[in-house]
This record gives structure tokens, C-alpha cells and sequence, in this order.
């Protein structure tokens, strides 16, 4: 059967909740302009993940419905998807950072890797990155496995079988498979496909990120 809205299972002591994007019934606004066409389904990966970082530091499920709302309404929605820092700022003006678990210094976009292997590994902190162009993740543990480093995706769109992220990916969380309706390019139903939402990735791989800071 296709996944619903969400799956839920336990991830070394932590519940972990993944807010499915593949799920068509993820039908709630989430547009740069108006009339609202753009849904969470098309184009909620970074509120999606900011709530998956929310769970990771709190403990606590977070409504991606209401996020979309206060991102529409103070700046985080962007022409072309989620502005990260606009999104981050207008959370930490508004008090909604802390209810998140987190506190963001404003300084953009990063790319220095071993400063985020440290904030992930030694500080227990989380991240946003977009792990290939156009589609916004969680960062939210690292690890070292046969010499190299790895971080721990959370990935709305679960996109393991996707070629650009594909040859990144170590090892699939298997609780974390989310079954999808496949159709061919003619838009005609072929069956279903499994990919996975929580994967370790190499670290060496990421750019573009986003740091959180643990409360």
C-alpha cells in the first residue's frame, strides 16, 4: 500500500515522525504569491524538515501546517521554495525557535565541513542542507564508519533511488521505507516503488548549510 501522511517508528531512543511529501494528501497551502497553487506536497521540503529538526531537539511532533502559515506570512516563503534564512530569522524574532529547540546566529549559508561535522558529532546539533539542488533536508546525527564521516538525512522525499543523491547514500534506516505510487512518462501507474526517508550519507558531500544550535 502507498504511504500515508506520516510514518512513525523509534530511531535509537528517539520517536521519530516523517512527514511524507510523496503523500498527495499533504494538501495545505504553501505558495510564494496569490491565488495559492503550490501545496506542502509540491513544495514543502523545508518546512517539513524544520519540523523534523524540531522533533530531534524537543522530543515533540510539530504541525507543518501551521509552520507553512507563519512561513507564508513573515518571509519564508521564497520565489522558488523555502528561504532558509528568512525562515530562521523571522523563527528566532518570534519566539518560535526556541519552541523548536534551537538558536540560529544569522549566518546563512555555510560550507565548511568539518564545522558542521563538529556541530553535528560533538555539539549535538542540527542542520538544514539542501543534499542535491532544489530540495531541502534534516541534518541531525554524524558518526564515523570505516574511516569515513557520515551525517544522518531526513529526507521528506525520500529519495535513496534518486540519481543525484544515490551515490551518497551508506546505509537506509529500514523503518524509515516509504512505498510510492511509480508511474511511467506517460503519467501511467506501473506499481510501486520503496525508497527511504532516513539514510546516512557522507559528510564530505554536503553544502550549502544551515546550522541549529541546540537549546
Amino acid at each position: 500500500m502507498v504511504t500515508g501522511k506520516s510514518i512513525r517508528f523509534d530511531f535509537r531512543g528517539k520517536t521519530v515522525t516523517v512527514l511524507n511529501q510523496r503523500s498527495r494528501l499533504w494538501t495545505h497551502p504553501y505558495d510564494y504569491r496569490t491565488p495559492q497553487k503550490a501545496t506542502l506536497s509540491s513544495a514543502g521540503c523545508g518546512v517539513f524538515s524544520m519540523c523534523h529538526c524540531g522533533q530531534w531537539l524537543t522530543g515533540r511532533e510539530f504541525s507543518a501546517e501551521e509552520l507553512a502559515d507563519f512561513s507564508m506570512a513573515n518571509g519564508g516563503r521564497g520565489d522558488d521554495g523555502t528561504d532558509r534564512p528568512a525562515l530562521l530569522a523571522a523563527m528566532m524574532e518570534k519566539g518560535w525557535a526556541q519552541k523548536f529547540g534551537f538558536r540560529y546566529e544569522m549566518d546563512g549559508l555555510r560550507n565548511d565541513i568539518n564545522e558542521l561535522w563538529h556541530h553535528l558529532y560533538a555539539h549535538r546539533g542540527v542542520a538544514l542542507c539542501n543534499l542535491r539542488v532544489g530540495h531541502i533536508v534534516s541534518l541531525l546525527d554524524a558518526r564515523v564508519s570505516e574511516d569515513e564521516r557520515q551525517v544522518l538525512v531526513l529526507d521528506s522525499y525520500s529519495e535513496t533511488m534518486e540519481p543525484r543523491v544515490a551515490g551518497v547514500v551508506r546505509e537506509v534506516i529500514a523503518d524509515s521505507a516509504i512505498t510510492s505510487a511509480n508511474h511511467n512518462e506517460k503519467g501511467i501507474y506501473i506499481g510501486t516503488q520503496i525508497q527511504y526517508a532516513m539514510y546516512w550519507a557522507a559528510c564530505d558531500t554536503i553544502r550549502d548549510f544551515n546550522l541549529l544550535h541546540a537549546l
